[in-house]
């Protein structure tokens, strides 16, 4: 199992076209594991649909907007009510906003 240290030593120490390679034997888990902690995804959820993944989420009325924040790795970072308390909690945070394709 890599750690993170290691993991960016070995990416960023690694001649450009090898890079490409390493990336193809890794693990779903390695692969994950790259960004947990300095990238995060942002999306809007209801509180329903997001119960299904946060059991917590389930004390708020089901159709109520929910904003989550995940980790690279798909752990939840922070769910909140409003898109303002995402963007304080991101600019106090040393991550980057990955965009969702």
């Amino acid at each position: 199992m890599m750690n993170k240290s290691n993991e960016k030593r070995l990416f960023t120490e690694a001649p450009l076209g090898n890079t490409a390679q390493m990336l193809k034997v890794m693990t779903a888990a390695q692969f994950a594991a790259l960004g947990a902690g300095d990238i995060v995804f942002w999306r809007q959820m209801n509180a329903g649909d997001l119960a299904q993944f946060v059991p917590q989420a389930g004390m708020a009325p089901a159709d109520q907007p929910l904003e989550l924040l995940m980790s690279a790795d798909g752990a939840p970072v922070l769910i909140a009510d409003s898109r303002d308390a995402i963007l304080d909690w991101i600019e106090g945070h040393e991550v980057r906003l990955a965009t969702l394709h």
